[in-house]
């Protein structure tokens, strides 16, 4: 994991700190979002972050972020049918390019960036009529499930609004990769967000 770990690193240096030193910037504004989503399982996902936006001829917004987001899966195999569940948290900093983003005027803009993070999974699946996968519930069946946490980086696209206020609402594809995903949880997971924000 650590090769991996010195990878994504690399990516997010040139990703956040290149950008502040190629472009000049007029105006810094510190904002906040929020927002709500889905993942290809239809799972609950939402998120809250701060960030730090360097607006000029290429707008630049550095930010934290934290994400959570909860998914279950159902499959039928012969006569046994399955429960999944997973349920993921990430903790990250990312950092996004604003094409035709303009803090003080009404346009739409492009969103395109990515981040690093650490990334807590917590899966489990289960069946109550297969004895096969481990630990056995009461009434039938079985589970087995894993947690662990690992590091990790997010892929970013997408597009909104932005008002005369300040205020912008975006739909983005926040794709999470995890290095090192414990049980059989998806290492690849592509999700799919609302989200509202204001700079001030």
């Amino acid at each position: 994991m650590g090769r991996s770990f010195l990878i994504i690193a690399c990516i997010s240096l040139v990703l956040l700190v290149v950008p502040s030193s190629t472009f000049a910037f007029e105006t810094e504004r510190i904002g906040i979002r929020g927002g709500i989503g889905t993942d290809i399982n239809l799972g609950l996902a939402f998120g809250v972050g701060a960030n730090f936006l360097l607006a000029g001829n290429s707008p630049v917004e550095l930010g934290a972020l934290i994400f959570k987001s909860h998914s279950t899966d159902e499959t039928t195999i012969g006569i046994h049918e399955y429960d999944e569940t997973t349920d993921i948290l990430v903790i990250g900093v990312t950092g996004n390019y604003l094409i035709g983003y303009e803090p003080t005027k009404s346009s739409t803009f492009f969103v395109t960036g990515g981040g690093v993070g650490i990334i807590n999974v917590d899966w489990e699946e289960k069946s109550y009529t297969d004895e096969s996968l481990g630990e056995y519930l009461d009434g039938g069946g079985s589970k087995m499930s894993n947690e662990g946490t690992a590091a990790g980086f997010i892929l970013n696209l997408g597009a909104g609004k932005v008002f005369n206020n300040g205020f912008d609402i975006r739909f983005e594809m926040p794709i999470i990769i995890i290095t090192d995903t414990p049980g059989e949880a998806s290492s690849f997971v592509p999700t799919f967000t609302l989200t509202g924000g204001i700079a001030f």
